[in-house]
């Protein structure tokens, strides 16, 4: 946000500047800067250099007459010396007769400095002179006459250098001030047709089609102006051709301009909304793919079983047609599940009832047909301390075990698939379980486990070929788990098998059934007989959780003598429970039925076959009155309970019957806050349908009051509100509450719930809904919170109306004013309480288009954005699409700030408004809906 206010508050002059000038600016003071350092430093140089030179020559004239002595030509030599430029006095020193001969006026600084090499050449400096020696020396260097030195005048040299620097920085403001007109020369060419332009285009968008951009000098800005005066032409003949048309034309493409308008506002609305889709994007792409495959893996599985039963021709076909569809289907989902391996995102889990048993069969029976075309058995233990319905996510708890149980049957070819769950941690409201899910397949290395809840990973690359996967099913059983507050790993040996286990901590359902509403089989005696030990100990846990008599036996032939025994001892088993393994060849089909004959004839015993699907079709296909009962593996809690009651006549209690005497009572008590009375009334009656006890307040203030002195199971709380708003009302109730139980507090928005959830749940709120609310959304609501507090689950009541012979409503209609058959779906098919709220709605259009207006030319924009956000709560439980699109596009404008984007739309409302109020003008409302007019 900040970025783009800045980038907003940017121009073309600062660009100008910013890029063009002060580039230009930076690099003139850099040549300048170089310039002069190379200028100074090679007049340095020449000096030195001229300094050394004039030294060695004058020592070289003056060598011959030293080594001669000769006196007076050393003295018209050092006289002529000081006759060169810049040299200010000449002094030489003869080493023989340690004698100074000087010439020109005296050294600054005294002669008395130090004495200069009689080797070596050298040079003093001082502020005002440079003096420079060179040594007398002989041909062969290898005795010393003496020294001269020579005292230059720096001044001249200063000069040099100041003139130079002068003149740069001179030329230096020269170009900077060529280089600042062209800057603004350039600003002022491009700014000033762009202005035109932009003059131009606003008045084009204000209507005045009569204005052109005039002809430009620059080619680029020519054809702009070129296609902007085409294209105003084009809205001067259209507009010209709009007036030509008749009066109902006209009116109808006036309309469609307001809607295209309204559409050209909502593109940046559309923008917000595309960026919280874009962050939802990964998300639903890595889950959303992954889930459907499991229902759709179940699909291919029972149409695969159903082409092996007998079909006409017709029916083969069909289903064949179905299998591929599903197959194409699966093979596109995979390719989303690819594409998703790139990215990643936050999920929210649900909270509702969780039935742990039920899942585990459900996702078991869906793996059936792969499992049992392996020859694996799968097999499930619950501990039967576990409640029978927790709360959680059912489909994210389903959607881990299935991913594990399908690797499971990936990567075995024997044995068994145990799903093992068990009881880690159980406090008074939660309960931490551990799952396992046990094989004997190809197991895996201990590098394998550490690589292998980690994306796009699998065992190996060879297992990646024989086993097809993407690797990202157990990344993302991870991200699930940790969202369960559990954790994920894996017990694993090569070629013994593998353990996958994961934790979830989940909530308990308080409406679990109690012990004593379980099947009691404590008068029946049951013989089981199998060959895996595995699924006989299942079937003894279940029988014993029931309190029957189990005695298990390995093999059929020794079910007789066990029989006989029990017979002799008065102790006859009731049934004889047999497993079948899914691979089992061996029993003829007659010997099964031959042997429940002989079961029932001679012990009075039912025999009930635990076997496959095909299994079955091949035992029923020799026998049409067969006494085997069957229960379809894997063998389910439900099913097995079921066929247990069937036979034995047991009656087994559902919680459901003893709530039935309660029907009458109201299932909860419920607070409505909504400032709307239409709001307030339609949601009141939903409510009320619901067999709830209802109290109405239209403000916060009101709402704090009620609930000083009541009770309430649940609060539906509005959010917009004048005065006191739904979330300060929500923070001051919780106030209220310390040391308290905390009431369920539900926000009523008519916004998206993901553009404020954060912020209502951070006020103290528990859920939220988007407004209209419906019949199914308030029982979902109440059934969620309300009944965690004791109350029974409310049921939306089914009922028969000829209103439902009406065509169906469209989803996506701006364009209707009233559309009668949305009024009464949106008032749950009841034509009066549809009638209500519509004339409630049309009684009031007058007053309070007058109040919008006012409130706008007044500039009161926090008033207009009230009345508007009441105006679209009141529309969005009538049937006025129109008005609701309208209305509700000018509350997310209000609500954002966009005051002046808000103002080009208030001809649109106004027209709508207009629109409803003709409609309903001397408009027969009961008639509309059916209702003979009331007397007085």
């Amino acid at each position: 946000m900040n970025s783009a206010r800045k980038l907003k508050h940017g121009n073309i002059k600062s660009d100008v500047w910013r890029l063009i000038f002060i580039p230009s600016f930076v690099i003139i003071i850099l040549i300048a800067t170089s310039l002069s350092y190379l200028c100074i430093s090679q007049i340095n140089k020449f000096i030195d250099l001229r300094g050394s030179l004039l030294a060695q020559k004058t020592a070289h004239l003056l060598y011959k007459p030293v080594q001669q002595n000769h006196t007076e030509l050393i003295h018209h030599i050092l006289d002529a010396s000081i006759e060169e430029p810049y040299i200010r006095a000449v002094r030489i020193y003869l080493a023989d007769s340690k004698q100074y001969l000087h010439s020109g006026p005296q050294f600054m600084g005294g002669n008395d400095a130090s004495s200069p090499s009689q080797q070596t050449p050298g040079e003093v400096r001082n502020y005002h002179t440079l003096r420079f020696s060179h040594p007398l020396v002989s041909p062969d260097n290898t005795r010393s006459l003496g020294w001269v030195e020579l005292e230059l005048l720096t001044a001249p040299f200063a000069l040099v250098r100041h003139e130079a620097i002068i003149l740069t920085i001179a030329i230096t403001l020269l170009c900077l001030i060529i280089g600042a007109y062209f800057a603004i020369s350039l600003y002022y060419r491009i700014t000033e047709p762009l202005e035109h332009i932009n003059n131009v285009v606003r008045g084009l968008a204000r209507g005045r089609l009569n204005e052109r951009v005039e002809p430009q000098h620059s080619s680029e800005f020519l054809g702009l102006a070129e296609s902007i005066n085409t294209m105003a032409d084009y809205m001067e003949a259209a507009q010209a051709d709009m007036q030509s048309h008749i009066d109902h034309a006209i009116e109808d493409l006036r309309e469609t301009l307001e809607t295209i308008e309204i559409q050209n506002v909502e593109l940046d609305l559309a923008r917000k909304e595309a960026l919280e889709a874009s962050r939802v994007k990964s998300e639903f792409l890595a889950n959303t793919s992954h889930e459907i495959r499991t229902p759709l893996n179940g699909i291919l599985g029972f149409i695969n079983l159903a082409l092996k039963t007998e079909l006409n021709e017709q029916q083969r076909e069909y289903l064949e047609t179905i299998r591929d569809s599903a197959q194409n289907l699966l093979t596109v989902i995979n390719g989303i599940l690819d594409f998703s391996k790139i990215e990643s995102g936050k999920l929210t889990l649900d909270y509702a009832p969780l039935p742990i048993r039920h899942s585990i069969d459900e996702v078991l029976n869906i793996f059936a047909p792969d499992a049992h075309d392996k020859n694996l058995q799968l097999i499930n233990y619950v501990e039967p301390c576990i409640p029978k319905n927790l709360l959680g996510d059912a489909l994210r708890f389903k959607q881990v075990l299935s991913n594990l149980v399908s690797n499971a049957i990936k990567y075995s070819t024997v044995g068994n698939i145990i799903v093992d769950v068990s009881i880690l941690q159980r406090q008074e409201t939660q309960i931490t379980l551990k799952v396992c899910v046990s094989d004997e397949g190809i197991g895996l290395t201990r590098e394998e486990q550490e690589q292998l809840f980690s994306p796009f990973n699998q065992a190996d690359s060879s297992s990646s070929r024989e086993h097809e996967g993407t690797g990202l099913g157990l990344a993302i059983c991870k991200g699930l788990v940790e969202r369960m507050n559990g954790e994920i790993g894996v017990v694993s040996e090569p070629d013994k098998g593998s353990t996958f286990w994961f934790t979830a901590r989940l909530g308990i359902d308080k409406r679990q059934p109690a012990p004593n509403q379980l099947a009691n089989l404590s008068e029946y005696r049951i013989l089981l007989c199998g060959e895996n030990p595995a699924s006989v100990k299942q079937l003894n846990n279940l029988l014993h959780e029931w309190n029957a008599n189990t005695q298990s036996i390995q093999a059929i032939h020794d079910c007789f003598p066990v029989l006989r025994s029990a017979h002799a001892e008065h102790k006859d088993f009731d049934l004889l429970i047999l497993d079948i393994h899914p691979g089992e060849r061996k029993i003829p089909p007659v010997l099964l039925n031959n042997l429940a004959e002989q079961l029932h004839s001679e012990f009075s015993c039912t025999l009930i076959a635990c076997c496959t699907t095909a299994h079955q079709r091949l035992f029923r296909a020799y026998a049409e009155k067969s006494r085997v009962l069957f229960v379809n593996k894997p063998i389910a809690y439900d099913a097995l309970l079921q066929t247990l009651g069937r036979q034995l006549d047991l009656h087994i209690k559902d919680v459901r019957e003893q709530q039935d005497e309660e029907a009458q009572r109201p299932s909860a008590n419920v607070l409505l806050v909504d400032d709307n009375p239409a709001n307030l009334q339609l949601a009141s009656e939903l409510l009320r349908g619901l067999n709830t006890q209802v109290v109405q307040a239209s403000s916060g203030k009101q709402a704090i009051e009620a609930c000083n002195e009541n009770e309430f199971d649940v609060i539906f709380m509005d959010i917009q509100m004048p005065g006191m708003d739904g979330m300060e009302a929500t923070r001051q109730i919780r106030a209220l509450e310390q040391g308290k139980r905390r009431t369920p507090i539900i926000a009523l928005t008519a916004h998206t719930i993901t553009e404020q959830k954060a912020e209502l749940l951070i006020a103290g709120m528990d859920d939220c809904i988007s407004k209209p609310v419906n019949e199914a959304q308030l029982a979902h609501i109440i059934n969620r919170w309300a009944t965690l507090t004791g109350k029974k689950e409310v049921v939306i009541q089914t009922e028969d109306k000829t209103i439902n012979n009406r065509p169906s409503v469209p989803t996506e209609d701006y364009t209707g004013s009233v559309d009668i058959p949305l009024c009464l779906k949106l008032a749950n098919n009841k034509p009066a309480l549809a009638r209500d709220m519509l004339a409630m709605l049309l009684a009031g259009l007058e007053s309070e288009k007058q109040q919008i207006n006012s409130a706008l030319d007044a500039n009161q924009h926090e008033e207009a954005g009230e009345l508007i956000h009441r105006l679209y709560g009141s529309s969005c439980y009538c049937g006025v699409p129109r008005l609701k699109h309208i209305s509700g596009l000018l509350d997310k404008l209000f609500q954002s700030g966009q005051y002046e984007q808000a103002r080009d739309a208030i001809p649109a409302l106004n027209h709508a408004l207009d629109d409803l109020i003709r409609w309903g003008t001397n408009k027969d409302i009961d008639a509309l809906f059916g209702l003979e007019q009331t007397p007085a």
